[in-house]
């Protein structure tokens, strides 16, 4: 039962990245050239250093939680589906 279970898992794992991760990537990146783009004309608002509050960082860390909490969304979707599998 646990070789099944480890199979299981690794293969959990390589879908996992292969369908959530890496489409999450491309998309963050993706947002994030065309918020540079569109909203800073080419200033890269990701890799500035601010000293206050502006909205560039407000941009940056909104973004960055939102693509947190999608990831973090589809792990426990991920996780129910894989408990309902070995139940």
């Amino acid at each position: 039962m646990m070789n099944i279970s480890l199979i299981i898992v690794i293969i959990f794992a390589i879908l996992g990245y292969h369908i959530v991760c890496k489409p999450l990537a491309f998309l963050l990146h993706k947002t994030k050239k065309i918020i540079i783009d569109s909203l800073f004309n080419g200033f890269n608002i990701f890799e500035a250093y601010y000293a206050g509050l502006e909205i560039g960082r407000i941009i940056r860390v909104t973004l960055k939680l939102v693509y947190f909490f999608i990831t973090l969304f589809i792990a426990k979707l991920f996780m129910e589906v894989y408990l309902a599998f070995i139940n």
